[in-house]
């Protein structure tokens, strides 16, 4: 009682402080600055403890900590029936309708749902088993020991024990025998037998834990087997999942065991590391090496309270497995992967689940699983990436050496298995060396430029070249046997390393093989090439591992997928060598091109118990689940909570002296369209105040509008209104993009801090790409965007091979019946895509008021049509 009336009066505290209306709301939001707005926005969230409401779906209870839209509860409502029925969902929720959160309570709530119904299944397992055992025991007469008062000592008929095999009754009787076995019945024997191997099993406990320790009760010990799918949350970006994590950890009442898979960029705390550029390959170094202090110390992050269920910080971050990792001195990246194993969430960016590679080297098993992807609608183009591989002449020319030094080596001589591996390793390379110096003879199709030559084969094409290097059907298995040789003799090696922890005096530079870096291999002298290595190095590896993969994919005996990829030879000039063009200041690269996303989604999707996908922007449904030839029963496309009247859209035509706005790429080179642009810009800088966002459709388009306008002085005439500023690119462009961030939001900040002057900047804008980091999992609440202008149609670069390529094998499919969009609809979807995905950014909230202008003129009226229904 105690304990639920101070649970009451905390409640009612936080009430009393916390509980605004509306209008005091909007009042503060008017007067408060930026970062203040912020901390007392965080403030009022809901904490674990606040009570919530629960909300009955498909008889599951899902708890949500706020009056939900009804976008929230259609989307709630079809997670939990996807998931309670073992079905695939493709759900549209506009930007800004409460998705991350609808998405969390469903699914934990399913899981929570699960968890018990399991634990009640089994508990009525449990006491079927103790009846049906009693059952057999009371049936079952016990030993019966008749003392015989005529008995006479050492007699000739007392029974002689010295031939038994009993060990008891080897010794003669004693006041032990009391403690004899006795023989239980077979059915008898066989049910305890299992409740033993349950109850030693590490996968009992509820919570994960392994019951292996000595410290646990004997109550613990025969906790029943509970075996619920885990959860996958997917996103694009470490920014996205952050917000996700937040909006748990906030605004939840589930404390779920979870983890979040990063790469060792975001996690590694060694001071070394952090200054490499390949992380990967220095941290695996180091730990063969043994040392690597943080990674043998991560039980001190694993066994840290503050994280574990009931800790101040079970739900947490990248940020704080880091800092914690910093104060206990273990590994955050490692801990991460560990913890995974128990969680019953796992959040990570998506090509972590799709990429079999990156699956592969993560262990992740996603049998039975369930996989939900938000911000999906780049999924397509995700998986198709996934699916590609590309090789260049001077990675096989590496490659080609080491396997040469390899064949040296007296160890693998004496071993042929490992010495025929090798040897039909090297004989690809040699094949495809061959192929790559050839005169690109009898492609399917030929693109010739000054600086590009590019020969494609497509169809059966693909598969008549690759026998001539004899790749096929029939050499295919013997290729993923060498290869799986070579793999399994580096694990075998590395694991000798761990155990040992010492050096093989006789290889003690097989480990510096293992690791060998390219640079390394370029440098080498031609004594050096000349020594022998016991293998190839871990680079090497992987580039036979993508090359399997493709040709799985390709030729595997199941069936070809030969329709659906594209092989090219592509020799351009290396731009490291700008004012040469000979023969060997050329790079020529050899590539595998996936033009079916579906090829690598239903591999991701073949195991798992629920797929799905969420976003803003998935429209066409149809055609979208068609891409990825996966069967989604389950659909929705949710309205917007906001109402017509808080928005304003136009689409602007023309702009200062009747110049039209089609920003096709010859007309966005001409200064009549740039000036006119910057005028227009001037103009409604001039009229909006605080933060503007500007999309274009390319950084080049960007980098010719600043010119022209540093040029002309528009750009000094915006800049008298608004701080500008530019979203980065290039080598730093992650370190770059925050400090931008944190400029843009502090020039927001200053100007909502004091009353507007005529004459002085009111606020920023900030010119972004389609497609770009802005556009992506950033939000632009209230001040921080009060429009957006979308300038031009982000169409794919039409130029593009690839775009190309897509566009034929689309029509062809098309045309052939498949359900799926013609190559024009292809592209003008992806464009769309990328324009609703722009407007997003500051549609956060029901109380958004904002203004849309679309500074374009190209077919408005089937444009109009394309865009989100929501916005139309």
């Amino acid at each position: 009682m105690s304990n639920r009336r101070s649970r009451t009066t905390t409640r009612k505290r936080r009430g009393n402080k916390n509980d605004l209306d509306e209008e005091q709301q909007q009042q503060q939001q008017q007067t408060l600055p930026y970062k203040t707005l912020a901390q007392m926005r965080k403030s009022v969230k809901r904490s674990s403890d606040s009570p919530m409401k629960t909300y009955p779906m498909s008889g599951i209870p899902v708890e949500f900590p706020f009056q939900p839209y009804p976008a929230q509860i259609q989307m709630m409502s079809k997670i939990v029936k996807a998931l309670k029925e073992k079905k695939n969902a493709l759900l549209e929720s506009p930007t800004g309708s409460g998705k991350s959160l609808a998405i969390l309570c469903a699914s934990l709530a399913w899981s929570e749902y699960e968890r018990k119904q399991q634990l009640e299944e089994a508990e009525k397992v449990r006491l079927e088993k103790e009846a049906e055992v009693a059952a057999v025991a009371a049936a079952t007469p016990a030993d019966v020991i008749v003392l015989d008062d005529d008995c006479t000592p050492a007699s000739s008929s007392t029974p002689s024990y010295s031939n038994t095999t009993n060990p008891h009754l080897k010794r003669g009787f004693s006041e032990d025998d009391d403690f004899k076995p006795v023989k239980l019945p077979t059915k008898l024997l066989k049910i305890e037998e299992e409740r033993r191997s349950k109850s030693k099993s590490p996968e009992v406990s509820i919570d994960g834990e392994d019951n292996g320790d000595d410290t646990k009760t004997k109550e613990e010990d025969v906790k029943p087997f509970i075996r619920v799918s885990k959860i996958y949350v997917g996103s694009r970006t470490h920014k996205q999942l952050s917000q996700l994590i937040g909006e748990l950890k906030s605004n939840t009442r589930y404390r779920p065991r979870m983890s979040v898979l990063g790469s060792r960029d975001q996690y590694c705390i060694h001071g070394k590391v952090k200054k490499v550029q390949d992380k990967g390959e220095a941290c695996t170094q180091l730990l063969d090496d043994g040392l690597c202090s943080y990674a043998n110390r991560i039980k001190n992050i694993l066994t840290e309270p503050s994280i574990r269920p009931g800790g101040i910080n079970e739900i947490w971050d990248i940020e704080d497995l880091t800092q914690l990792g910093k104060k206990k001195g273990g590994c955050p990246y490692f801990s991460a992967r560990t913890l995974a194993d128990t969680a019953h969430i796992i959040f990570c960016p998506y090509n972590y689940l799709l990429d079999p590679l990156v699956r592969s080297s993560l262990e992740l098993d996603l049998t039975d699983s369930v996989i939900i992807l938000d911000e999906a609608h780049n999924i397509e183009d995700a998986a198709r990436s996934s699916g590609s591989f590309e090789l260049t002449e001077v990675q096989l020319r590496i490659v080609a050496i080491e396997l040469v030094q390899v064949s040296r080596h007296p160890k693998v001589e004496i071993n042929p298995n490992l010495s025929g591996a090798y040897n039909s390793l090297f004989a690809i390379v040699e094949n495809l060396q061959r192929f790559m110096d050839d005169d690109f003879a009898k492609p399917t199709i030929k693109r010739d430029n000054y600086e590009e030559h590019i020969s494609i084969w497509n169809n059966k094409d693909i598969l008549s070249k690759l026998s001539e290097l004899d790749i096929s059907q029939g050499t295919l298995k013997s290729i993923v046997s060498a290869y799986e040789t070579v793999a399994d003799q580096i694990a075998n090696l590395k694991k000798d390393k761990e155990d040992k922890q010492r050096d093989n005096p006789e290889d003690d530079n097989y480990m510096h093989d293992i690791h060998e870096t390219r640079a390394s291999q370029e440098e080498k002298s031609e004594t050096e090439i000349k020594r022998a290595r016991l293998c190839i190095s871990i680079k090497s590896l992987r580039l036979f591992e993508g090359l399997v993969m493709i040709l799985k994919f390709l030729i595997s005996e199941e069936a070809t997928r030969e329709k659906d990829y594209s092989m090219a030879l592509i020799k351009k000039v290396d731009r490291r060598n700008t004012y040469s063009t000979t023969a060997s200041d050329w790079e020529i690269k050899l590539a595998f091109w996936c033009l079916n996303p579906a090829i690598i989604f239903r591999d991701m999707a073949k195991d798992a118990r629920s797929v799905v996908l969420t976003s803003g922007t998935l429209s066409p449904l149809n055609t979208f689940a068609s891409e990825l030839e996966t069967n989604f029963p389950i659909r929705l496309e949710a309205n917007h909570v906001i109402d017509r009247s808080q928005v304003w859209i136009r689409s602007i035509v023309q702009g200062p002296g009747a110049v039209t706005f089609h920003g096709t790429w010859e007309r966005a080179s001409q200064f009549q369209y740039q000036d006119a642009v910057g005028q227009s810009l001037c103009e409604i800088s001039e009229t909006i105040p605080y933060g503007i966002l500007c999309f274009v459709p390319s950084y080049n388009a960007m980098e010719k509008l600043m010119d022209r306008w540093n040029t002309t002085g528009v750009y000094d005439r915006l800049e008298q209104r608004k701080y500008i500023l530019c979203e980065p690119t290039g080598k730093n462009s992650k370190d770059l993009f925050e400090r931008l961030m944190d400029k843009y939001y502090y020039y927001i900040n200053e100007a909502e801090s004091r009353p507007h002057v005529e004459g002085q900047k009111d606020g920023a804008i900030l010119f972004a790409v389609y497609r770009g980091k802005v556009s992506e999992g950033i939000d632009f609440t209230d001040n921080n965007c009060r429009a957006v202008i979308a300038l031009g149609i982000p169409f794919p670069n039409i130029k593009d091979v690839q775009v190309e390529l897509k566009k034929d094998y689309n029509t062809k499919r098309y045309n052939s019946g498949e359900p799926v969009l013609n190559g024009g609809g292809w592209y003008r979807t992806q464009a769309y895509r990328a324009i609703n995905q722009a407007l997003g950014r500051c549609i956060r909230h029901r109380r958004v008021s904002n203004r849309f202008c679309f500074l374009s003129c190209y077919k408005c009226i089937i444009y109009l049509r394309s865009i989100h229904k929501n916005l139309r």
